[in-house]
């Protein structure tokens, strides 16, 4: 897969839960709970995440501080995150509960995300 198409759609989903979370905390953090509950959402998430990532590091994987490099780096974390997700999707729900469980963090967090989604778009462009 080429950077650019991985970049595209890691920006969009990010921004997808991302913009979301900002508007409506409540109720995406109550949809992120009710998918953590599901095991076999998170493993064929997982599973997902992990072909994505695998088919974009396989066109090269070395990472850098050019933009070709740094969407290298977000890859190589989707790997990690995805394996995580399909082989041991507690500890993912572990995780995700503790960072998302204060309201007063999730704002913060969601703007992360936008910038994070927005720079992958924008990196898009570059490569």
């Amino acid at each position: 897969m080429e950077l650019q198409t991985f970049a595209q759609i890691t920006g969009i989903f990010m921004l997808l839960l991302a913009l979301p979370l900002l508007i409506a905390s409540e109720k995406t953090y109550a949809f992120v709970q009710e998918m953590m509950r599901n095991e076999l959402h998170l493993r064929c998430m997982g599973g997902v995440i992990v072909v994505i990532s695998a088919l974009t590091l396989r066109e090269g994987y070395t990472i850098g501080t050019d933009p070709a490099g740094l969407i290298r780096i977000v890859a190589w974390l989707g790997l990690v995150k995805g394996i995580t997700a399909a082989w041991f999707p507690h500890v993912l729900t572990r995780v995700s509960q503790r960072a998302l469980d204060d309201a007063g963090t999730r704002p913060v967090l969601a703007v992360v995300a936008i910038a994070i989604g927005g720079l992958m778009l924008y990196g898009s462009l570059l490569v």
